[in-house]
């Protein structure tokens, strides 16, 4: 009992002592805001920030590239942009057709031109990592102009999507023209809130409406709508979420834009360039073959639609957008809807998985999760003058919860030491070596590590050793390499003169087992290895010669006759020739 109460004073005191840390740190902090809330700083501070980040993004993404860590999406859009600088249409024959038909990116026709005279897969990445960079410029602007936070609030926002999980695995991730959208979604939603409300209400909007805020959203959704065709329900979501705000005005202008870019694109762009077909709709094929019956297909079976959306790895990606800012946007589902519809159909997608794969599908999501995010907060809030001032424990849970999620779920959290980023190794350097060895006119395929270096080139295609892996009659049951293995070298010799095979990526790991099979039977069909070290290279460069038997496999022991040993090479070679001379 006497040491319990004489330790009482002591918690006592350190309770005291902590408390005035804190007053104190809160004082300061108040005065740095006090300092920074200037209009000179809040015009220049999300600029700061802006550059920042982007210089961050770029050097990530250069240092992942430089490695030969992008696949084939990247080749893809970089074999297209070179198409379009060579003024040639950019019918790709790693995408099997027109690009622009897949997502309707008429983006690409600008970025084709300039990556002409610019280093092409570079220039490509350091675009989309400045459109990440600069959405925080809108982002800042939306938070101070309609959330009315602080400069304390608005730079926790946008600390938060500086270390936003999905901003660096879109950053990392190979190129897609959709990412380029983020900064536009984002402004279009500031422009449509700067824009005059219908009626004046209680609040005053002197200081929020923009003369040109109306030409400003029209430019931002039709550079989105052409970076990809569906992202006109977004925009249309944009365009509802206005009219409820009311601004009709503008509300009217984001819907019909969004509404029929994405019907003219569906039915005419991307249909007219596939001669008919609808290629977008290939992850729907189990609902239906045309956008009509796939909508029916969807409504006509919403437990089969629900069971794939609902799947655990959709559900780990709902919690992964959501979580690091607190799950504040359930708080303001209003200003979440206009991605909703959108991301629902992107769920149901039967596309291949992984975080860095889909990344660019969560653009949508990503930028009306900050749009919500800033109206949560100004909801949670209290309105002090013509500021609201948020609880100072709400914001650092913000922060901190960005941090921890960020460290748990980046592509380039701390414990993938993205630091150590932009080395080669022997194998990537292997892979640099076989890349110079194929003529710049003979088609080729090639693994997907080396596919980026490949696209400025006609004949590239991937080198894939997943065909006929799934049983056709039940999904569930994997066929292994070695017997489909005809049907595969069939199929990866055809249309070209080289193959490049990555003995060390994922998607051929079942090869190894294979290998020296592999290796006869394209011996056989005339395809001659390109190594010293036949079997050691984890890089296999093969050229089709038409020699039968060019590929050194190995030697047969030799045998035994009736007991007299082993016989000499040269002896039967002079047999043979004695035995021929003795014939004629």
């Amino acid at each position: 009992m006497t040491a319990i109460s004489t330790s009482l004073p002591v918690l006592e005191r350190l309770r005291s002592v902590a408390e005035r840390v804190w007053e104190r740190i809160d004082r300061s902090m108040l005065r740095l805001q006090g300092r920074l809330d200037t209009p000179s700083y809040d015009r220049w501070l999300p600029y700061g920030f802006a550059i920042v980040q982007i210089t961050v993004l770029i050097t990530l993404v250069l240092a992942r590239f430089h490695q030969l860590d992008h696949g084939v999406e990247t080749a893809k859009y970089a074999q297209a942009a070179w198409q379009i600088g060579e003024d040639l249409k950019p019918v790709t024959t790693l995408a099997g057709g027109n690009l622009i038909a897949e997502q309707g990116s008429l983006i690409l026709y600008p970025l084709g031109l300039l990556t002409s005279v610019l280093p092409r897969i570079e220039t490509l990445l350091i675009i989309k990592s400045i459109a990440l960079g600069l959405t925080i410029i809108p982002l800042w602007r939306l938070a101070r102009r309609h959330g009315l936070l602080g400069i304390g609030a608005t730079s926790t926002i946008v600390f938060a999507y500086s270390i936003y999980t999905y901003v660096h695995n879109m950053n990392v991730a190979d190129f897609a023209p959709a990412v380029l959208a983020v900064p536009a979604l984002m402004w279009a939603v500031l422009s449509g809130f700067d824009a005059k409300p219908d009626r004046t209400m209680q609040q005053n909007y002197d200081h929020q409406v923009r003369p040109r805020a109306k030409r400003i959203m029209t430019l931002a959704i039709i550079f989105a709508l052409c970076c990809r065709a569906d992202l006109g329900l977004a925009v249309a979501g944009l365009g509802i979420l206005l009219l409820i705000e009311r601004r009709r005005r503008v509300g009217l202008i984001a819907l019909i834009v969004g509404l029929c870019w994405f019907l003219i694109a569906m039915y005419g762009l991307q249909r007219g360039l596939s001669d008919g077909a609808f290629p977008f709709l290939e992850p729907y094929a189990e609902f239906g073959d045309t956008p009509l019956g796939a909508l029916w297909g969807i409504l006509s079976h919403p437990v089969r639609f629900t069971q794939i959306v609902g799947t655990q790895a959709n559900f780990q990606i709902l919690v992964t957008l959501l979580a690091p800012v607190l799950f504040l946007p359930l708080t303001a589902p209003r200003y979440l809807m206009p991605a909703i519809p959108l991301y629902v159909l992107y769920m149901g997608a039967d596309v291949p998985p992984g975080r860095i794969r889909e990344a660019a599908q969560t653009v949508p999501m990503t930028v009306f999760v900050f749009v919500a995010t800033v109206f949560a907060l100004k909801r949670t809030g209290r309105i002090l003058v013509k500021q609201v001032r948020v609880e100072r424990r709400i914001i650092l849970a913000l922060l901190l919860t960005a941090i921890v999620f960020f460290v748990r779920d980046s592509s380039t959290t701390p414990y993938t030491e993205p630091w150590q980023w932009g080395g080669r190794d022997e194998t990537d350097l292997a892979r640099v070596d076989a890349i110079e060895l194929i003529p710049i006119d003979e088609p080729v395929r090639a693994s997907v590590s080396m596919l980026p270096l490949l696209a400025e080139r006609l004949g590239v295609y991937e080198l894939d050793f997943s065909i006929g892996e799934f049983n056709g009659e039940d999904p569930d049951i994997s066929i292994p390499l070695g017997d489909r293995l005809n049907d595969v070298i069939a199929e990866v010799t055809s249309d070209v003169d080289w193959l490049l095979v990555d003995r060390d990526l994922e998607s051929v790991e079942g090869l190894e087992g294979q290998i020296d099979t592999f290796r006869v039977r394209l011996g056989e069909l005339g395809w001659e290895l390109q190594s010293e070290n036949p079997g050691l290279d984890r890089i296999e460069v093969y050229n089709f010669t038409g020699i039968i038997g060019a590929v050194p496999v190995a030697q047969e022991e030799p045998v035994d006759l009736f007991g007299f040993g082993q016989i000499d090479e040269v002896e039967v070679g002079d047999g043979a020739e004695g035995s021929q001379d003795a014939d004629g």
